[in-house]
């Protein structure tokens, strides 16, 4: 079985995940979703890990275009 971990939420909403969960997830953003009755993240890996996986991208271009989307989002 996985690690459990008991968190609280803050007045804001907001939960602090534990160190070693952050450690080993190394991500800083997540997709959210509620199945059944729980709650769950998944890691969103940042672009940079698929540069180098598709030799003829212009991956610099798809990283700028990316950012502002973020930006954007935020």
């Amino acid at each position: 079985m996985a690690e459990q971990n008991v968190v609280s939420l803050d007045p804001q909403g907001r939960i602090v995940i534990p160190r070693r969960i952050r450690r080993a997830v190394a991500a800083r953003r997540f997709e959210i979703g509620v199945h059944d009755d729980r709650i769950e993240l998944r890691p969103i890996r940042p672009l940079e890990e698929l540069f180098g996986s598709l030799p003829r991208l212009d991956t610099g271009r798809i990283l700028r275009e990316h950012r502002r989307e973020v930006e954007d989002e935020e």
